[in-house]
């Protein structure tokens, strides 16, 4: 399994295969592939977040690749490039009902931000269609350790 970021000539092969909500506020999308076949993503926001650190945002793993270990791999490319970008926290949020996201989460060293749950209820746009949300947010950071140089 490979971690790169989503380059303009892979866009339709990933688009074809994978739900990529953010494209209308595309910051930076991880894509884990297994050999030419795109798997699962990750978006990374670097600006304007909740909690004003990068955010990992639209986690998305192919339903029979669950458990395979492929959200672990995209976290954890997601935290060593806001590392090389010399930050030193990361951000993610997962819906309160999302169990399996938040123990894998916790599990990666996640911990409970300095905010409470927050419920998000609005119609949002993604790539074009408007979409109902309600669903609250439980929104974990990790610190991460410095680049060693």
């Amino acid at each position: 399994m490979d971690v790169r970021e989503l380059t303009a000539a892979d866009l339709p092969k990933v688009d074809s295969r994978l739900p990529l909500h953010r494209l209308d506020n595309f910051q930076t999308y991880l894509i884990a592939w297994d050999g030419d076949e795109p798997i699962g993503h990750a978006h990374v926001a670097w600006e304007g977040t909740t909690l004003g650190v990068p955010e990992i945002q639209d986690v998305f793993v192919l339903p029979e690749r669950r458990g395979d270990g492929v959200g672990t791999r995209l976290s954890e490319a997601a935290e060593r490039l806001a590392r090389d970008r010399g930050r030193d926290r990361v951000s993610i949020s997962a819906g309160e009902a999302n169990e399996g996201a938040l123990r894998l989460y916790r599990r990666l060293g996640y911990r409970n931000a300095d905010i409470p749950p927050q419920r998000v209820v609005e119609t949002i746009a993604i790539r074009g269609h408007r979409v109902d949300i309600d669903d609250t947010l439980i929104y974990l950071v990790k610190d991460l350790p410095a680049v060693q140089r």
